[in-house]
Parts: structure tokens; sequence; C-alpha cells
């Protein structure tokens, strides 16, 4: 299965992150739709496998942004629904992006 299996006839993406984002120990692409904020991951070489992990975009209730450290430190974007997402990464790619989901996201 690719990306496109995974999204609806009707839906649109209005966002795909190009650098990668950790989430737990994984790593995962951020995709935003007109409906849906998704995290998706194609694993494997010789037997390929898809990772997805979606978000309705009307049940996200607020993002916050944290940065720890100093020299080598680390962001975090945190999604807040019915779970919380924590999603981690260098600050120059994080701030960027929490700054455009914010803007696509409305909150």
């Amino acid at each position: 299965m690719a990306l496109a299996d995974f999204i609806l006839p009707s839906e649109n993406i209005e966002f795909m992150s190009d650098d990668d984002v950790l989430f737990g120990e994984k790593r995962y692409r951020v995709i935003v739709t007109d409906r849906r904020f998704m995290l998706y991951s194609r694993r494997g070489l010789l037997f390929r496998s898809d990772d997805m992990i979606s978000k309705r975009l009307d049940s996200i209730s607020e993002l916050q942004y944290k940065e720890k450290g100093f020299l080598l430190g680390t962001a975090t974007i945190s999604v807040l629904s019915d779970t919380k997402l924590d999603l981690a990464g260098s600050p120059s790619k994080m701030k960027p992006l929490f700054v455009l989901l914010q803007s696509i996201l409305g909150k």
C-alpha cells in the first residue's frame, strides 16, 4: 500500500512534511488533509509495510510547542485531542512546522 491508498476519494492533501518527525521511537512524515492530521511511514527494505496514525481535524483541540536543551536541543509539538501525540525533532525543523500547522489547523 502507498500513501494514496489511505487518502479518501474526496480528500485533498494540504501539507506534507519534507522531513521526518519522531513519534515514540519511530520516524513519520506529517500529512494534513482537509479532513485529517496524519503521521505516515513506509518501513522495511525487502518486505514493505505501512504505518499510519490519523486524527480528524475537528477532534484536535490544541497545539503546543516546547524546546529543551541549549546546544543539541530538541523541540516537541504536542497535538491534543482525545489522546496526545508528541512529535519530536530539531528546533530548526519543528518550529516552522508548528507555525505552518497552526495556520492550517487554525489553533
